[in-house]
């Protein structure tokens, strides 16, 4: 063929471009993996508490358990014990998508998974199209959400190369230790093999960094060789050392619901704020607020912002009363300030959620 696709590739390509032709490409959820193939870096806490902020914001979000361990199942406060049908019973064709998905709240919704998976990852590695069973499944649903979030199992065994398949583009999650920084150059090369040969429309969207304590050294020069390897992917937002992440997890909860004035539950507002601001439908919301401030009169923005300042945390007040200039300190300000806008003037015929996809 010259140079093009041939068998086997040539399929995949003409099945992606049916695939993404039918379903819209402008319609689409947007269905992002978090992954690196290393435990205890942050993944699940990070795919539960975007999916809860999401879900708070009015957004429609389906998260999915790609890990047998079921962590982002029992964070979301489900006894995987108790559980029968899972993800697993979708991947075998023995239950359909409304008999499996869990409806945590109206917006937040789970396909949830257990251990039981683990016992047929062979049986799975040896099927038909081992690599888009999850594609598959998401396929007839993928129109119904505005996200949909994967928390990928430490490793990249079949499971999260269905992640990848499936996805539009995917969060790489560092905490800073040396083996997962070691993990990032098997990883993307990995990602390299994907794009080319299963998901031509997979894109890496950025590195976030967990578990950070920048006053030690150590923490600092990871930030460091993270900015010069990826300084236009590595995200502004870090999630700092928080013992409240850790005990909303132990009681199947959000940061949002369990402390929504600790640290974590700010870190995680600014990063999902920052993961959002590529989004059309947020970006023009900003914009719009943005305007109507500037429309008032210095005596009202004054006392718009003298009310948003009251509702931040001490944290990020006592930041601000020092003068601090970091962006995610005026960018919770604005964050805040907007809120209070839109009370004032909703934003009713611009409104973000799904009426706006349809």
């Amino acid at each position: 063929m010259n140079g093009g696709l041939n068998g086997k590739g040539r399929c995949i390509f003409l099945w992606n471009r049916l695939f993404f032709n039918k379903i819209g490409v402008f319609n689409m959820a947007r269905v992002v993996s978090f992954i690196i193939q290393k435990g205890g870096c942050g993944k699940t806490t990070t795919t539960a508490n975007t999916a809860a902020y999401l879900a708070r914001q009015g957004f429609k979000v389906l998260a999915v358990d790609m890990d047998p361990q079921g962590n982002l199942t029992q964070h979301f406060g489900y006894d995987t014990d108790q559980l029968d049908d899972t993800i697993l019973k979708l991947f075998l064709n023995q239950k359909r998508f409304p008999e499996v998905v869990l409806k945590r709240s109206p917006n937040l919704h789970l396909l949830p998974n257990t251990i039981e998976t683990a016992g047929y990852e062979l049986t799975i590695y040896k099927s038909l199209a081992k690599e888009f069973l999850l594609r598959d499944i998401l396929h007839p649903i993928i129109n119904d959400y505005d996200f949909i979030l994967i928390d990928c199992p430490p490793n990249l065994g079949i499971f999260s190369l269905n992640a990848l398949v499936a996805s539009t583009e995917f969060i790489l999650v560092v905490s800073p230790e040396f083996f997962p920084m070691r993990a990032i150059k098997p990883f993307y090369d990995t990602y390299l093999m994907v794009k080319k040969k299963l998901n031509h429309t997979l894109q890496f969207k950025g590195v976030l960094m967990t578990m950070c304590d920048f006053r030690t050294r150590h923490s600092q020069e990871v930030r460091k060789v993270l900015e010069k390897n990826f300084p236009h992917k590595l995200y502004k937002s870090y999630i700092r050392n928080n013992v409240s992440l850790k005990e909303a997890s132990s009681v199947g909860q959000s940061i949002f619901e369990y402390d929504p004035q600790s640290p974590g539950a700010f870190d995680y507002q600014n990063f999902v704020e920052e993961f959002l601001r590529d989004y059309e439908p947020v970006r023009k919301k900003r914009q719009y607020y943005e305007g109507k401030f500037q429309q008032l009169s210095d005596e009202e923005r004054n006392e718009i912002l003298h009310f948003a300042r009251q509702n931040l945390t001490s944290y990020v007040r006592n930041k601000l009363d020092g003068q601090a200039t970091e962006e995610v300190i005026q960018q919770a300000l604005i964050l805040e300030r907007n809120r209070i806008l839109e009370k004032l003037f909703p934003y009713r015929q611009h409104t973000f959620s799904r009426d706006s996809k349809s």
